[in-house]
């Protein structure tokens, strides 16, 4: 599905065009006077046409229970506002998620170690096998 929205609609409605693309994996097009000027697709879409891209970069997402509290309060101080007690909260996970973000990188670096150690092991035992039928033949 496609929409398409005028750039001057755009920071009002930002968070729920995102998650319509991210949640509701829906295309958005962005326009200005009228002329669409730029997109913002889901990402396995993005995948599909920047099939280079290294997918470690993608593998790691935010973890979702927290991003379904954060986006309901978020939605509820919008609309109709939020407790003092909600506010902490929000705030709490807002910390929480940007914990998380933090750690990203550390956790693509050790997806990517644990794919070359595997990607070694299975050199390795290729290499086993190959002698083992070497070795079979000979007898």
């Amino acid at each position: 599905m496609r929409k398409t929205i005028s750039l001057d609609q755009l920071p009002r409605q930002i968070e729920n065009l995102l998650r319509a693309s991210w949640e509701g994996h829906e295309s958005l097009v962005l326009e200005d006077d009228g002329k669409p000027v730029a997109a913002i697709v889901p990402m396995d879409e993005y995948r599909k046409w920047h099939s280079d891209t290294d997918e470690n970069v993608f593998d790691y997402e935010l973890p979702t229970d927290l991003l379904e509290a954060y986006h309901k309060l978020l939605d509820k101080k919008f609309s109709t506002g939020l407790t003092p007690q909600e506010e902490i909260e929000l705030t709490q996970l807002d910390r929480q998620l940007n914990d998380a973000e933090a750690a990203q990188p550390l956790i693509q670096s050790m997806q990517k170690r644990i794919a070359a150690r595997d990607e070694d092991w299975k050199q390795r035992f290729e290499e086993v096998v190959t002698k083992l039928r070497e070795l079979k033949e000979l007898m």
